[in-house]
């Protein structure tokens, strides 16, 4: 497996997109602050940022008493680049099988 797969198991789950699109959107959160935005417990986005700053995307800073998290956005660029690199190598593999096949 590549080093983004811990990243891309992370993004497998809509939930954990939706953070990461909050925290891309609105800067440094809590999870509280995380949790009033969505359908789900306080508990489980904890969960969900666990496993995002597992996978290295997120980072965690404190404020006082607060815990703040926020996206790292060089990984999130390296996964994008890494994303982008492995499309075009497919896209040239089935252009050329496409020309085979004509």
């Amino acid at each position: 497996m590549s080093d983004h797969s811990a990243g891309l198991a992370a993004l497998a789950d809509p939930v954990r997109r939706q953070i990461l699109d909050s925290l891309s959107e609105s800067g440094p959160q809590s999870a509280s602050a995380l949790a009033s935005g969505f359908d789900i417990t306080r508990q489980a986005v904890s969960k969900h940022l666990k496993q995002l700053e597992a996978a290295g995307l997120i980072g965690r800073s404190t404020n006082g008493r607060a815990v703040l998290y926020e996206v790292d956005r060089r990984a999130i660029s390296d996964t994008a680049m890494w994303l982008a690199a492995t499309t075009q190598r497919w896209n040239e593999r089935l252009d050329r099988l496409g020309g085979l096949l004509h």
